[in-house]
Order: structure tokens, then C-alpha cells, then sequence
């Protein structure tokens, strides 16, 4: 008993005693990456079950939407499925307050006409550059080292 009753002491005591510290800015160290794992998981399967409660209870939220502001499916997709998929994809690690949901539907697309085909321009052939030509003094002295250097 005695060790059991000191076990807790000193377990509050190590867990109370970084409330003493200064606060300072810590960059991590592994462990918020370590429990990501865990809290990514879960969100991942709210996600899974946000999706499976919306697809049961559509019939109810189709009753919902007859009445104005007609809403009520993106209102129910944001916060069944939308915020729990961008709190497990797209959340920084180690920031556990993330509020933000799916952007509110803007106007439908309307059809544009599509842009007129630009036609290619023709290229413009131009003669090649005529080779470097060098004196001939500078050959001659180079083929007779060469063969100077062939003949040893």
C-alpha cells in the first residue's frame, strides 16, 4: 500500500511539475507525431461513420429541405463528413483546433462557350550559321605536332 500511495505522489508530482515551468515556445519532438496516429485514426472512422449516418438519415434531410432556406444537405454533409475529412487530412500536426469546414456552395456552373482554337503559328526557317573557320596556319601546326606525337 505504501508503495502504491507513493507510486501516485510521485506520478502527480512529475505531471504537475512542468505547470511550474516558463512558458516557452517548443518545437516538437516526436511525440505530437506520435499521438497523430492515434487521433487521425479516429477522425478517419468518424469520417466512415459521419458518411454512413448521412446516407441513413438522407430520407429525413430530403423532409428537411422543403421548407426554406432549402439547405439542409450541405449543411448535414458539412458537418458529418466534411469537417472530420479536413480535420484528418488536412490539419497541421500537433493543431487540435480545427474549425474549418467546406466553402458554401456559390452559384451553378452555367455553360460557357468554349474559347476559340488559336492556330498555330508557322515556323520561320532560317539558314544555319556557316561553320567556324579557322586559319589555316593554326591546322598545319596541329597536324604537324600530331604527327610528330604519332611517329614516337
Amino acid at each position: 500500500m505504501k508503495f502504491l500511495k507513493s507510486f501516485v505522489f510521485v506520478l502527480f508530482a512529475a505531471l504537475a511539475s512542468p505547470g511550474f515551468a516558463n512558458n516557452q515556445k517548443v518545437d516538437s519532438d516526436g511525440f505530437d507525431v506520435l499521438l497523430e496516429m492515434p487521433v487521425r485514426a479516429f477522425t478517419f472512422g468518424s469520417m466512415i461513420g459521419g458518411f454512413g449516418i448521412f446516407v441513413a438519415i438522407s430520407p429525413f434531410t430530403g423532409l428537411m429541405t422543403i421548407p426554406p432556406p432549402h439547405d439542409a444537405f450541405p449543411k448535414l454533409w458539412d458537418f458529418l463528413v466534411c469537417q472530420p475529412a479536413k480535420y484528418t487530412f488536412r490539419r497541421p500536426i500537433g493543431q487540435y483546433r480545427y474549425d474549418e469546414g467546406c466553402p458554401p456552395k456559390g452559384q451553378p456552373v452555367v455553360y460557357q462557350p468554349a474559347p476559340p482554337v488559336v492556330k498555330t503559328p508557322k515556323p520561320v526557317v532560317t539558314e544555319p550559321e556557316p561553320p567556324v573557320q579557322y586559319p589555316q596556319d593554326t591546322n598545319k601546326k596541329l597536324d604537324s605536332i600530331f604527327k610528330k606525337e604519332m611517329m614516337k
